[in-house]
């Protein structure tokens, strides 16, 4: 019997090394045999229906990493906090353990493998409230702006403005293009200086501007023009005008409240995958990685 075992561990191959973590061929295998099962059990770590074996072995590299980093916080996800969870899950749907393990069975995968999911599953869940939530941050102008994109065909929003205004008589500029004029623009903010083409430009600086003063042209360049951002040069009774928009408030309404939540939820689980993306690429360099063709 021994023997048969150390052959079984021989025909097993070894696809990945972290530290002295050992990650097996059979291991990867089996993951794309349950992957849907795990895909409803543990969305956020399995979050595709298709994983190539190269994304596997990362998905259990990265567990291993966040197994570590929130021990090292004091978090340890023993047995008996992973028994109680399956308990409360039980409870809350009405379920008994002989239902879950019938469950368990129609979608092939051990009641084993399932402990050690929520067990994972707890783990991420600490390390994204305790280590990534606190690096993101969503401001209100953010959410306006998103807002804003998603409801950009409603006329019935409105918004309120601060803009500084630059402008030039056009009998004073030689050749004028758009680009030209928003380049000089820029180089003036930057560096205080204007090329001689533009070296009569003027400023102005307009604030608390609600739509209702504005004319249509205006205000509909505005509505394209995100907080920060210039507008594209306006010809106004002579004058080419280009407007930097310093502040762009969106003047709240029922409905920006209703979707304000979601919003913000969907931002915040934007910049969570593009933050955790690059925690890890950072933490990598902390560990001895080697993955085995």
């Amino acid at each position: 019997m021994a023997l048969a075992n150390a052959e079984e561990v021989l025909l097993d191959k070894i696809v990945a090394v972290i530290n002295s973590k050992i990650i097996s061929l059979s291991e990867v295998k089996r993951i794309e045999e349950t992957i849907d099962a795990r895909m409803e059990i543990s969305p956020f770590i399995y979050n595709k229906k298709k994983l190539t074996s190269a994304e596997i072995v990362q998905i259990l590299i990265k567990s291993t990493i966040v197994r570590e980093k929130i021990s090292g916080l004091g978090y340890v996800i023993n047995d008996e906090a992973v028994d109680s969870r399956i308990k409360m899950t039980e409870e809350r749907l009405g379920l008994k353990r002989s239902d879950l393990l019938q469950f368990l069975k129609t979608k092939k995968i051990t009641y084993e493998e399932y402990f050690e999911l929520i067990r994972e599953s707890m783990e991420y869940n600490i390390f994204t409230s305790r280590i990534i939530a606190p690096l993101i941050s969503v401001t209100e102008q953010e959410i306006k702006n998103e807002f804003y994109k998603l409801n950009s065909n409603n006329k019935a929003l409105s918004f309120r403005y601060n803009l500084v205004d630059f402008y030039v008589n056009k009998n004073n500029v030689v050749s004028f293009t758009p680009n030209n004029f928003i380049s000089a623009v820029k180089d003036l903010q930057l560096t205080g200086k204007l090329p001689a083409e533009y070296e009569t430009t003027e400023t102005n600086a307009l604030d608390n501007l609600s739509e209702d003063s504005l004319s249509k042209e205006l205000s509909s360049s505005l509505k394209k023009t995100d907080e920060g951002g210039f507008t594209p040069p306006l010809e106004i009774n002579g004058y080419f005008h280009i407007f930097y928009v310093q502040k762009k408030d969106l003047v709240e309404s029922q409905e920006f409240l209703k979707a304000k939540e979601k919003i913000q939820n969907d931002l915040m689980n934007s910049k969570s995958q593009s933050v955790t993306k690059n925690w890890f690429e950072r933490e990598y360099a902390n560990y001895f990685i080697k993955v085995l063709n």
